[in-house]
């Protein structure tokens, strides 16, 4: 199902390049978190998640395509970076009922590096992801399908683009949108020690003499 998705869908603005930019060479290992590609990636030409315009805007690029990855529920815009948020910037949102804190880095207009934190000390979060990211001519979005969260724990990631402008050149950077939705939280349980029952002791007394 993925391959599908992603030779039939990825490339299907190709044919409108002059018009709207294309997905160029972009695949899922081009988003990774914690070390983990993406499990899928779409692209939309002529799309910004950032407009106005609901059409053109918000979730429209990519919501068809991956609801073929189980939950029928929308997505919510949980993060968003603009031209000018390139380096460090943390931005923290409780939209889905919970503290999460992104930060988004932008090395040289193609390339950089992103984090996730789940400010709950007290439980895992699970949660579908995506990476939206617009570039001149359209958006290529990456989908991370049951990403988990530790409690208290930071998620690093990193980030290429290989979209094409309509230029047929590779594209840069213009903003970012952080999607999720499906939040569910687990209790974290920290790991115990066994305390040694009495006659532990004495054996090992024993064992020493």
């Amino acid at each position: 199902m993925t391959a599908a998705l992603c030779s039939g869908v990825l490339f299907a603005g190709s044919a409108h390049a002059a018009a709207s930019g294309s997905a160029g060479k972009t695949a899922k290992s081009d988003v990774s978190l914690n070390g983990v590609s993406a499990d899928a990636v779409d692209y939309a030409g002529g799309v910004n998640p950032q407009s106005g315009n609901a059409t053109k805007g918000g979730s429209s690029g990519f919501a068809t395509d991956f609801a073929l990855y189980g939950s029928k529920q929308g997505w919510t815009s949980i993060a968003a970076f603009d031209s000018k948020a390139d380096n460090g910037v943390a931005i923290t949102t409780s939209k889905l009922g919970t503290s999460l804190t992104f930060t988004f880095d932008n090395f040289d207009g193609r390339h950089g590096s992103w984090t996730a934190v789940n400010n709950d000390v007290k439980n895992n979060v699970t949660l579908d992801l995506v990476f939206a990211m617009h570039t001149g001519g359209g958006s290529s979005a990456w989908l991370f399908d049951n990403e988990v969260l530790g409690a208290g724990a930071k998620s690093t990631g990193s980030w290429t683009l290989n979209a094409l402008n309509p230029g047929g050149k590779l594209a840069d950077y213009s903003n970012l949108t952080i999607f999720a939705r499906d939040l569910g939280k687990t209790a974290f349980q920290v790991p115990t020690t066994p305390v040694p029952e009495p006659e532990s002791y004495v054996m090992l007394l024993a064992g020493l003499g």
